[in-house]
């Protein structure tokens, strides 16, 4: 291989998503389906770069372009999530994959460039991706997050045995007090999990996202049966919900919701214990928990689980050498916004949460 040319992919068909499920590193959110729900609910620009060698498109670089005059002009791979970067053709050789690679990360510095951003970042890029953007196109390691992963591959009985005590225990007592959980996909459940979505962003402090988001991501996902919406219902009413993607023999969670007044009756364990066994019965591998930050309590809670915690590294290319900051929750200035969000009107949070979230990335 000597010549790899890059274009941006403005169509489905010109983005292999094929490739992506070939690559080990690959994941839902480096599909065109994830780039186009992002499309449709805050209008972001896909910058979906394609490599190509003799007609075959050989490589992948799935970039949304975020413009905010809080938080600045950024390239991100991905938003809202905790995967993204380049991937190259698995079947070809380590130099060819370097190649490809490059390739794409010459284009994705024109690109920024030309679009006049602040900085590229990649969320956990696929080892050969960390080589090659960290010793040649001066990428750097700015923010660290870890994962817990489940091994599915396990009987449920010893999966039940992985469990901490007190997650054995807080499952026991969600079963016990009567907590059930059923599959939904759109209408009126989809409606119940997004008012339980409004509750828990207004406690964490956090703007939440648009409605829009979550019927787009049914659309594209649910039409290639690689997403899982779950709810936790007490007495009749819906009190949890969990927002599971699919894909590869891997379970992704991506985000869940609780009644505060029910908190108590876990039903977000009794929810997460019914996806390990669904993903056990349908062949599943694994299980991701999502990225989290090290001492918190959410950290505390995934660490229940029986998974392998993995370090997941976010790496940022920035133009200008003096500006090598992020936006990041811990800062001060986002922790007075959160406060002043926990203590904003719902209805109010809900008419311009989505803006600000859209403008953050996170």
């Amino acid at each position: 291989m000597t010549e790899v040319e890059v274009f941006l992919a403005s169509k489905a068909d010109e983005w292999k998503n094929d490739l992506v499920e070939r690559n080990p590193h690959g994941s839902p959110y480096h599909l065109w389906e994830w780039g186009e729900t992002l499309s449709l609910t805050y209008g972001y620009q896909k910058c979906y770069l394609t490599a190509a060698h003799n007609d075959d498109v050989v490589g992948l670089f799935p970039l949304v372009h975020i413009m905010s005059r809080i938080f600045g002009n950024r390239l991100i791979s991905l938003p809202f999530c905790g995967y993204g970067g380049p991937l190259a053709d698995p079947s070809l050789g380590d130099q060819e994959k370097e190649l490809v690679i490059e390739a794409l990360l010459d284009a994705t510095e024109k690109l920024a460039k030309a679009l006049r951003v602040k900085y590229v970042e990649c969320r956990n890029p696929s080892p050969e991706v960390v080589r090659e953007s960290t010793i040649s196109k001066g990428y750097c390691n700015i923010r660290r997050y870890v994962t817990f992963r489940v091994n599915l591959t396990m009987k449920q009985e010893e999966l039940w045995r992985n469990l901490r005590k007190n997650t054995r225990n807080a499952i026991r007592k969600a079963t016990k007090s009567g907590v059930k959980t059923k599959h939904f996909e759109r209408g009126e459940e989809l409606e119940s999990y997004y008012r339980l979505y409004l509750q828990t962003q207004k406690r964490h402090g956090t703007p939440p996202h648009n409605y829009t988001i979550f019927e787009a991501l049914q659309n594209a996902f649910g039409a290639k049966d690689k997403i899982k919406m779950s709810l936790a219902e007490y007495q009749g009413k819906p009190i949890a919900g969990v927002v599971m993607l699919h894909y590869n023999k891997t379970i992704f969670w991506w985000n869940n919701v609780t009644e505060t007044k029910h908190r108590s009756l876990n039903p977000t364990n009794l929810l997460l214990w019914k996806t390990i066994e669904w993903g056990v019965e349908n062949g599943y591998h694994a299980l991701d928990l999502g990225r989290t930050r090290r001492g918190t309590t959410v950290h505390r809670f995934k660490s229940g689980w029986g998974g392998r915690e993995r370090y997941l590294r976010d790496y940022v290319y920035f133009l200008n050498s003096e500006e090598k900051e992020l936006p990041d929750p811990l800062q001060r200035k986002y922790r007075y916004l959160s406060m002043l969000w926990f203590l904003m009107p719902t209805r109010l949070a809900e008419k311009i949460g989505s803006r600000i979230r859209g403008d953050t990335g996170l």
